[in-house]
Order: structure tokens, then sequence, then C-alpha cells
């Protein structure tokens, strides 16, 4: 007998769809999570167990919006020198990635609770037109102030994209069904993942300005992607007023959580390259961001009657795994994404297009992979297995690639980033099903939502000491080269410039102090990479991924659709009447 149905026995557990839950304070571990009491605030459950094929058109919209998201972070990485040498940024240019990472994360904490209040599809939409608005602005920007303001914008609506559709997915397919789905899903991340790189290389190579058509090129997709979410995605609707869905936003917690977040990470950007990590700026804003993280954390246990972060979800040791490697998996993934291309263009001297594609081994392994572990949990329903190994082959590649140098073939460079992806693609998907599992469905929009918080918090924590590490250790070996103060300062500006404007010698000299400072972001990487093998271990265990009701609620979802059939057909009959009466 599973662990859910020994639940079942002692407990009277919610049936999702009911107005109503009547909860025990009996331990029930086995599923997950601690039963809590009632929330103050009512929320319209969405659960909608879809036919197959309505659940086809409603992964294919969410894969299209996933992908319109992902391309925009992804193609931008390329382009960044390129920016660099537009708008004369140099080594700021780096800011440009942290901007739309501060506000994404910043965000990510209200996109699941908002979903549960106005309802998945609305809220898809308004990041959509978000997401459009800040696309059609830095298509349009003059200066790096003005790039920086708009990627920010695009930031919250990007950040929020890919978060409403793992829950959409978790909405229309059972917790055993969506490893399958997700693991799909997770494929066209790496998909985006893989060709944005090249996209965005291809078009910032094309002139100088030439990276203003990768914003240019997200204002159709986002248009195609809005279409796709109107008429492919029947979806619950949430009723209520405007006032009374107003009234539900944890409005406080929403206000510590931008505040804390924001200022956190611009302190661990500033520190080490804006400012000095003893100067006033960095001090101040992280003493800001850790007093406001205390007192979100204090408001959402006390005060918020609907909490963007219900505190109970982590008394479960799979949800503290879960959150912590998932933190982990964002600082590798995000530094790896934006920062191999980086390497391969400064220290191998590749151009953009080309330095997009070496990312391309590690997509494709993770491609595939990431789909066959989907297929692998739900004829198991076991995931402990493949997150371990994913982190374990994850680390042994990241070590391979530490060891690249002036000589590494290429052959080395594609086979180590095979390596890299085959982990990579055990991880991330499996990790998801994994959390969704340990607690209950009412909290499964709030937990995925902190999952990428978590995740794009990692990232950008990532990014700011990958950007600071390579920074500094450059500029440390640049001085002792004894430049001239004006090709000191060119080369500053944008490294790409020191294969026109110094010897052979000299160039090779400066080469090997970029490798120096990439090298030492390899090896965190690889610290990273096996401190989340640990707590994997430690603390990601399986759970049953069977829950009671899913029976119940596909029937529902069958007889709701007949009754939606029924009735359009009741008024195209009248429709008919009608006009033949005419």
């Amino acid at each position: 007998m599973s662990r859910n149905r020994d639940i079942a026995e002692s407990e009277s557990l919610e049936i999702v769809g009911d107005t109503k839950q009547k909860t025990s304070n009996k331990d029930v571990e086995q599923k997950g999570a601690k039963q809590e009491p009632e929330c103050k605030t009512d929320l319209a459950d969405q659960t909608y167990y879809l036919p197959r094929r309505y659940i086809i058109q409603v992964f294919l919209a969410c894969a299209s919006v996933g992908m319109t998201g992902l391309l925009d972070e992804t193609m931008i990485a390329v382009a960044l020198p390129l920016i660099a040498s537009d708008l004369n940024t140099g080594s700021q240019i780096s800011a440009v990635a942290t901007a739309y990472f501060i506000t994404s994360t910043a965000c990510q904490m209200l996109y699941g609770r908002i979903s549960d209040i106005w309802s998945r599809k609305s809220v898809l939409l308004s990041l959509l037109f978000i997401l459009f608005i800040g696309n059609l602005a830095s298509s349009l920007a003059q200066t790096f102030t003005q790039i920086l303001v708009f990627r920010a914008i695009v930031g919250i609506g990007g950040g929020g994209i890919g978060t409403v559709g793992q829950i959409i997915v978790s909405d229309v397919v059972s917790l055993r069904q969506r490893g399958k789905y997700q693991g799909i899903l997770g494929s066209s991340v790496a998909l985006a993942n893989g060709v944005g790189p090249i996209i965005g290389g291809a078009l910032a190579g094309t002139s100088s300005d030439g990276w203003r058509w990768i914003f240019r090129l997200e204002l159709p997709l986002a248009v195609l992607s809005a279409a796709a979410v109107i008429f492919f995605m029947p979806l619950k609707p949430v009723e209520g007023s405007i006032l009374n869905k107003l009234a539900k936003v944890d409005w406080i917690g929403a206000a510590l959580a931008l505040l804390g977040t924001t200022t956190l990470v611009l302190g661990i950007t500033w520190g080490g390259s804006e400012y000095p990590w003893s100067s006033g700026h960095v001090i101040g804003t992280l003493v800001a961001g850790g007093v406001s993280s205390i007192l979100f954390i204090l408001w959402e246990w006390k005060g918020a009657a609907l909490p963007l972060m219900p505190l109970h979800i982590y008394k479960n040791r799979v949800v503290i795994g879960g959150i912590a490697t998932h933190t982990l998996n964002g600082f590798l993934t995000v530094v790896q994404v934006f920062y191999l291309p980086t390497f391969y263009q400064t220290v191998y001297g590749y151009s953009a297009v080309k330095s997009g594609a070496m990312i391309l081994p590690i997509v494709l392994v993770q491609t595939a992979i990431s789909t066959l572990s989907g297929i692998i949990i739900t004829l198991t329903g076991r995931y402990r297995e493949l997150i371990l190994s994913g982190w374990a082959i994850w680390t042994i590649g990241l070590g391979l690639i530490t060891t690249f140098n002036a000589n590494t073939s290429l052959a080395k460079q594609i086979g180590y980033s095979l390596i890299v992806g085959l982990g990579v693609g055990q991880t991330f998907q499996p990790s998801l099903v994994a959390i969704q599992g340990a607690v209950e469905r009412r909290e499964m929009a709030v937990i995925t939502s902190v999952r990428m918080f978590v995740r794009n918090l990692g990232g950008t924590i990532g990014l700011a000491i990958a950007g600071t590490v390579v920074n500094v250790m450059f500029r440390s070996h640049l001085k002792s080269l004894n430049l001239p103060a004006d090709v000191y300062e060119a080369i500053i500006d944008n490294p790409v410039v020191a294969r026109e404007s110094v010897d052979a010698a000299t160039l090779g000299q400066i080469i090997e102090g970029y490798r120096r400072g990439f090298r030492v972001v390899f090896i965190i990487l690889v610290a990273v990479s096996g401190l989340a093998l640990i707590l994997a271990a430690l603390l990601m265990v399986n759970y049953s991924l069977h829950r009671d009701d899913d029976a119940e609620l596909k029937e529902k979802a069958k007889k709701l659709l007949e009754e939606k059939k029924a009735k359009k057909k009741g008024h195209d009959d009248e429709q008919k009447g009608a006009n033949g009466g005419l």
C-alpha cells in the first residue's frame, strides 16, 4: 500500500475542487508535509487534469512561452562584448545581465501566489506584455543607463514566464505523469539555452549595433506566445472582483521581498568591482538586504494572511534539499551560459557565433537526458538516483573544464561539455518533481515560484562572483604588463580590441591573464557542484508520487469539458436558429 493511502486511512485530506478542507494535526510526513490550518483567505483551485490532446496543446503553448523568455535571456549573453563596444561601457557591461536578474529574482516570489489569486492565464499574458514593452524600449536604447533600466523591465516579465509555465503544466498533469511532461518542457529550456547564444551572436555580428535585433526579434515572439496562451490554453478561470483579488495580495511581504532581494544582490554585485567590499555602498546595501530579509521572514511567519512563502513547507527535508540545490543549480547554469561563450571569445578568439555554438554540446545532451529523466520518473516513480548521479557527473565535467589551456583541442572542449550536459539534464526537472511531491497541492504554485526564486538568486550571485573574479584578476595581470595608459583603458573597456591593438607576444600574455581568471571561476563551479552533490545525498529522499484523488480529478475535468462542449453546442444551435429565422 502506498504511503499516500496510509495517510488517507488516518486522516481526512483535502479533495481539490471542494470548497472546504478538513485537516488533522497528525504527522503526514509520508506525503511530504504536515497539514496546516486553512488559510484565512480562500483560493480557487485551478487543478484541471486534461485529456491527452488538450495536454499536448497546453504543453506546446507553455514551450512556446518558455522559449520566448529564455531566448531573451540567452541571446544577450554572447552579445555583451559587442554591446560594450558600441556603448563604450567596458567591464561594466556585466551590469546589463545583473539588472535583468535583479528584477526577475526580486519579483519571482510574487508569481506563484499572484497566479493563485488572478489565474495562471491572466498573469502569463501580463508578463508577456511587460516583456514586449521592455524589449521594445531596449531596442531603442542609446546609453548605458537606458539599457540597464530597460533590461530591468524585461526581467520583471521574463523572470515569471518560465515559472508560471511550470505551474500550468503541474495544474493539468498528475504528479506521477508530470515527470515526463516537465522533462520534455525542460528540453525546450535546454534548446533555448543552446540556440539562443548562436542566434544572438549571428544578429549582433551583423553590424556595430546589430545587437538591437536581438530585442527586435523578441517582439513577434512575444506576440505569437500571447496568441498561443489565448487560444490553446483551456485553463480554469478565477472568479471574483478586482478589489477582492487585490485584497488577497500580501503587499507588505511583496515590498519586503523586493527590497531585500534588490539590496542584497546590489551589494554582492558592487563588492570588489564597483566599490571595495569595505565601502559604505556595499556594507549599506548588504545590511539593508539582510534586515529586509529578516523582516520578510517574520512577516510571513506571523503577519501575512496569505503568505507569499508559507514557512511550514520548510519542515520537510526534501523541500530544504530541493531549495538548496536549486540555488546552486542557478549559480552554475547562469555562469555557464554567460561566461563560457565569453571565455571562448576572449581566450580562443572564436567569433560570437562560434562561441555561442560551443554551448550546443551541453545543450544537446541536456535536452535528451532531461526528457529521458522525466520518462524514467513516470515509469519508476523515483527521482533520487537521477539527481545524485546528475550532480556527480556535472562535477566531473566541470573539473575537466578547469584543465582548459591555450593548447586544448576542440575535441576536448566539446567532449568535456558533453559530460557537463549529461549531468545538467539529470538535476533540473527531477528536483522540481521532488519538491512538488513533498508539499500539499495547495502549495504547489508557491513552491514552484520559490524554487525559481532561489535559482535566479543563485544565478545572480554567480554572475556577480564570476564577474568580480575575472575582472579583478584580469586587471591585476594587465597592470603587470606595463602597457600604455590608452591601450590599457581600451582593453579594459573591450577585451576583444586587444587582438587588434597589441603585438602577438603581448596578446598572448593578455589572453593568459583572462584564462587564469576564468580558470578560478571554473574551480569555483566545481566546488559549488560538489556541495550540491553532498546536499542532495543528505536530503533528497524518494517520496511517493501517487495521490489518491488523481482519478477523481481526471473525472471532474472530463465532465467539465463535456459541459463546456454541450454549452457551446447549445449556443451554436441557438445562433443557427436565430439566423434561420431572419
